[in-house]
This record gives structure tokens, sequence and C-alpha cells, in this order.
């Protein structure tokens, strides 16, 4: 059994290993009653025996901070479609734990947006606790709807709970680190966007009491949750008809020569539908190449069941995010996007390697390069959770003495490789095919 399934089965080392002391030694504080709130959760009831929401749809659930958020609906309604508000002040993750039966588990939604744990790191939880009520949420989620996705937004900064900055900070920080190795899990950083240059608060982004947020608070929220779950919704999603012709190609290609099983193909984008001498660059190597040109990382997924999934390969080398930048994705999405790669292939193909050919510096995007850079950052940084998955880097071979794009390694418009620039690629990607 690979590392990824075992990180779908089992809980992360440390949480487990905080889950042994703290059940032995640290009571988890921060306690609610929950009748406090029987009035609240019947009218959503109520709401719903009205009007049952439709299933597949992104709920929102936690305290004020959610209850609150009046534009929530029209705010994500562009990106993800309708989604549900469920938020009950004071409230705290054991009680979306809690009332999961109620206002979770009937909606069965595509995606869940946790806020929660400030109420309980004020009433005394630790910071280990929260982890804990977070690992006892996500383990009642998931009983029910193993493939939902689970988004925690970090708790977030405030002037009137400032006292307790430090232990939130490492609440975050642990359940960040829970997130990092499950791939239906997103962590959303709104700490860091609602500070000042002076590390405090933005005064701005709070009502008079310096708890809850204002219309600048939310919209700071939306920014930084927004392309986290655009990046889950078919909202997102290009039009994959328009290679559909490409793809039957491929597929009748198949038929009259099918790959033998444990190749290594090569998808993406134009970079490898437009590397002619792959098979030539690698001899011993059965090399298959699946690239489309104008193809997205999201692409990629959609096909793979069609030009990866049968041909059985050892290892599938992905070089796509160029133009998932250049039409507006967010270093985020193109992390969320890999991961749904890494887990469409490997539900299939559980022993494959999946290597992340980084993202190219280039003259024509060059613009770009600063998000790009970030992006293959996450990725990579991601790709060390299991010793299936790695980077092969051609950012830094690509450079000059300058910093800049090598000029002679692309043909007249800057952007797709010559000659010189995919010898470049054989040479730093053969070492890692040479791994098999």
């Amino acid at each position: 059994m690979g590392r990824i399934e075992k990180c779908r089965l089992a809980l992360p080392a440390m949480i487990a290993a905080w889950l042994v002391i703290l059940c032995t030694a640290t009571p988890v504080l921060g306690e609610t009653k929950p009748g406090r709130w029987d009035k609240e959760i019947e009218a959503f009831l109520e709401a719903d025996r009205a009007k049952a929401p439709k299933k597949n749809r992104t709920l929102f659930i936690g305290s004020s901070s959610i209850k609150r958020w009046e534009t929530l609906e029209q705010d994500f309604r562009s990106s993800v479609g309708t989604v549900i508000r469920r938020g009950f002040g004071g409230a705290g993750i054991q009680d979306a734990t809690r009332f999961a039966d109620r206002i979770i588990l009937p909606y069965k939604p595509r995606q869940i947006v946790l806020y929660a744990g400030g109420n309980e790191i004020r009433r005394g939880a630790s910071p280990e606790g929260i982890a804990t009520l977070f690992d006892a949420f996500v383990k009642r989620v998931r009983a029910e709807l193993p493939g939902t996705r689970i988004a925690f937004v970090s708790i977030k900064p405030s002037p009137k709970q400032w006292a307790n900055a430090a232990k939130i900070k490492q609440a975050n920080q642990l359940v960040r680190e829970y997130c990092s190795d499950d791939m239906r899990m997103d962590f959303i950083d709104v700490w860091t966007p609602m500070l000042a240059a002076d590390g405090k608060p933005k005064p701005e982004l709070y009502v008079a009491d310096q708890l809850q947020l204002s219309a600048a608070g939310y919209a700071v929220w939306t920014a930084a949750i927004k392309p986290v779950l655009a990046a889950n919704s078919r909202a997102y999603y290009s039009s994959p008809e328009r290679w559909e012709s490409t793809i039957a190609a491929f597929e009748e290609a198949d038929k009259k020569q099918p790959p033998a099983p444990g190749g290594i193909v090569f998808i993406g984008s134009s970079s490898i539908r437009g590397w002619k001498t792959l098979k030539q660059d690698f001899p011993g190597h059965p090399v298959i190449n699946r690239g489309f040109g104008g193809s997205e990382i999201i692409d990629s997924i959609h096909f793979a069941d069609r030009i990866v999934v049968p041909y059985k390969p050892s290892h599938v080398v992905l070089y796509a995010g160029d133009n998932d930048m250049s039409r507006g994705k967010t270093p985020e999405i193109i992390l969320a996007h890999f991961k749904q790669f890494v887990e469409t292939v490997s539900d299939k193909l559980p022993e494959a390697r999946i290597s992340f050919i980084t993202i190219k510096p280039s003259l024509s995007r060059w613009k770009l390069a600063g998000k790009m850079s970030e992006a293959n950052g996450m990725v990579r940084e991601f790709c060390k959770t299991n010793d299936r998955l790695e980077v092969i880097d051609i950012w830094e071979p690509m450079l000059g003495e300058d910093g800049k794009p090598r000029r002679e390694l692309f043909v007249g418009d800057g952007l797709h490789l010559n000659a010189k620039g995919y010898a470049l690629w054989m040479k730093v990607v053969a070492p890692h095919l040479a791994r098999r």
C-alpha cells in the first residue's frame, strides 16, 4: 500500500501522537452547552423542510464569522455556484461535529468550509486541543462522506483576542500540518492577510467590538478563500470538448498499437506535445507522449481515465500549469489541481510514480515569474509528503546569468521550446527516468 493510501486511512503521525497524550493527560477545554443553539438549529431545519438545499454544493459552517457573513452567497456564486451557510454565533469545532448529522451530512456537500476554533481558544483550549477537535470533525464527516473536500479557514487574528495570538498561531500551524497530509483537505490562511505592516491586526477589518469582521474584513476573506474553492469547482474546468478530436486520435492509435503496461506517460500542454524527439531522447525507456497544446492541469485530470490509466504506466510525468497561470489561476489553484491530478491517477494506479516538471520560465510570460515560482515551490513542498511524488526542476537550468530566461532555448514566440530547449529538458529529466 502506497503512502497516499496510508494517509487516507490513518491519522498523520503527529496528530496521532497528540491524541494519545491528550486523551491520557490533558483535557480538551472549551466545552459548550449544545442546547443554547436549539432554536438556531431548528430554524435551519425548518428552512430545509420548506426548501431542501440541493446536494453537491459548497457548505460554510462555523461560528459568528460565518453567521454574520450576509454577503457570502453572492460573494461566491460566480466561482462555486450556490452555497449553503450554516453559522451559529459562539460555536466551536465540537459544535459543528455535534450537529453534523442535522446540518452537514443531509446536504451531501461537495466541499465543506469550516471556520471555528477561536471560541475554544478563548475558553481555554490548547493548540493541540484544537487539532484534536478538528480531527474529530474530519472523522465524523469522512465516516459518511469520504469524498467530500474539507477546508479549514485559519483562526483569525483580532484586536480583542490579541492576547491569545501565540496560541492561535500555533493552533493554525498544527491544523495546517494536519491538512497537508490529505489531498482532500485545504488549509486557508486568513491570518496573514489580516495583519498590518507592524504585525498586528488591521483595524479597518473589524467592527466596533474589534472581534467581528467589517465589510472590508469579509472582502479579505473572500479574496483568500475564493481561489481555493474555485480550484475544486466545476466552474474552473476549461472546455475539455475542444480536445475531443485529439484525445480520440490517441485512442484510435492505441487500438492499432496498444502501449505495453509499465511505461512512462508524458502528459500535459504544448511543451509535451511539441517534444517530437521524446522517444529518441530516452532510448531504452518506454515513453508515451500524450501532450495536447493549450491544456491546463484540470484537462489532464479530465482525460486521465482515457490517456493515462488504460496504459497502466509505472511512471507519469506531468507538465502543465503554464497556461493555467496565463489565464489567471493562482499558485493555490495550481497546487489544488495538482493534488486532484495525483488523487485521480493514484486511485487507479496506486503504485505509479508521479513527477511534476516545474512550470518553465519563458520570455513571453516573464511578468508571471513570481507567481510561477511560488506555484512551483508549493507543489515541491506537497511532493515531499509522499515518496512516490517528485518535482523535476527545469526553472533554474533555463535561467541565464542575468536571472532571466535564456533566449536561445525558445522559438520566435519566446514561449515554446526549440531543439536546444528540449535538449536541456532531456538532460534534466533523464536522471529521473533512470530511477524506475
